[in-house]
């Protein structure tokens, strides 16, 4: 049955789940709903203006477009976002999941937006017997054979070797590597130093900053001083910045204007810091990035010279009712909404146990947006391209994100957009 399903259309995924439906209600197990509504909770990063409202609204557009799906199929299944919020906090975010627990809830889709919530919340996911498809988090650390956790989104393993190959396209020959630490950070750059230097790149440093961090000028004054001599010893065209973090990414450009060295050089980020409208709509934290050339990757729907027309068309509808530019993760909670619906059709009960035994299948034939969304053994994406994106100014002091280059996994190179 795997085999088969994987080679199957998402629309016959439709059809073999209404089937089962059909087939299966009146013969309904303690587990099914006392109603037709399944409720999909979510852990919305409140403080975290851009992700909480660009993934609430994706979230939201997917039950739509799946209820509408329903309604014309005569299926009375029908389902309902049940929304909690973290403020980015992992003690806060085990509380928002008991919460949602206590509240009937079973299955959690799409944010929270960090891995390091997911991991504070990993254990009563698992004791619990709850079902996480996330779009965001990308720890190697959390990347578990068997757990409840499923991802949506490759892990940074896959992400290290795509920046370290652009820094060798760049011509970069040295980088310091600043992260802010947590497991999110620090395994992206574990990944990424071997990564670097096995491709015969220099680390010049390593510094962690902790993610309560408002104030950057300190580091920044550290990181200008050992840029001037990096720039002694290497050139100044040979030098990057590996910046590995969140939102704090635009306080640190702030932070980082206020010095003599720091814009002479190249920076890169992660796809923890692109497609960051913080950045983009703040005037000289967007200059500063067009002056130091930033350029941070994502997961890629289709290439930098191409989005799929699903995605394409979503994406205009999230920015037309929020006013942001969303990303690729935003789009993947989308999808980890939609995918639910469908292991709940066809499980055809909220039974963790059947709905997690048929998750892998319905992903590997899932392919609305223009992305395989086949898992690995461990459940998480596969395998993905990676584009990276710059901001560019449109006009006088308005600036947006574009697509740059495309880093291509099979192969391992990077083409630039045409």
């Amino acid at each position: 049955m795997k085999r088969y399903l994987r080679l199957m259309p998402l629309g016959m995924i439709v059809v073999l789940a209404l089937l089962v439906f059909n087939r299966c209600k009146k013969d309904s197990t303690p587990a099914n709903p006392t109603s037709n509504e399944i409720l999909i909770g979510a852990l919305l990063p409140l403080s975290t203006y851009d992700e909480n409202l660009l993934g609430k609204t994706a979230m939201e557009f997917a039950v739509n477009d799946f209820n509408a799906l329903m309604a014309t199929a005569g299926n009375p299944i029908r389902l309902r976002l049940a929304l909690e919020g973290t403020d980015s906090d992992s003690a806060k975010t085990v509380e928002t999941v008991t919460s949602l627990y206590n509240r009937g809830v079973r299955l959690l889709a799409g944010l929270p937006s960090s891995s390091m919530e997911l991991g504070a919340i990993m254990t009563y996911i698992n004791d619990h017997e709850m079902l996480m498809l996330n779009a965001y988090s990308t720890a190697p650390s959390l990347a578990i054979v068997g757990d409840n956790i499923f991802r949506l989104v490759t892990d940074d393993t896959k992400q290290s070797k795509a920046i370290s190959k652009y820094l060798n396209f760049d011509g970069i020959e040295a980088v310091i590597v600043v992260w802010r630490n947590d497991n999110y950070g620090q395994g992206l750059s574990d990944a990424f130093i071997p990564d670097f230097e096995a491709s015969g790149g220099n680390i010049i440093n390593s510094v962690g900053y902790p993610v309560s961090t408002a104030d950057f000028s300190s580091l920044a004054g550290n990181l200008n001083n050992q840029i001037i001599l990096a720039k002694a010893q290497y050139g100044a065209d040979k030098v990057g910045v590996c910046l590995f973090g969140f939102d704090e990414s635009a306080l640190m450009f702030e932070a980082a204007l206020a010095q003599s060295d720091l814009a002479t050089v190249q920076w890169y980020g992660c796809d923890g810091n692109a497609v960051l409208n913080d950045i983009a709509t703040n005037p000289q934290t967007a200059g500063f990035a067009v002056q130091v050339n930033f350029t941070a990757p994502n997961v890629g729907i289709g290439t930098a010279d191409f989005t799929p027309k699903n995605a394409a068309e979503l994406s205009a509808r999230i920015q037309q009712a929020t006013g942001l530019q969303p990303n690729v993760n935003t789009l993947t909670a989308y999808d980890a909404v939609r995918i639910m619906g469908y292991c709940y059709l066809a499980a055809d009960n909220l039974q963790i146990s059947s709905m997690k035994n048929v998750l892998p299948q319905i992903c590997a034939s899932y392919n609305y947006l223009g992305i395989s969304r086949e898992l690995n053994d461990a459940g998480d994406l596969l395998n993905a391209n990676y584009i990276f994106w710059r901001i560019e100014p449109v006009t006088g002091s308005t600036y947006d994100w574009n697509t740059y280059a495309t880093y291509f996994a099979d192969g391992e190179y990077i083409e630039l957009k045409h």
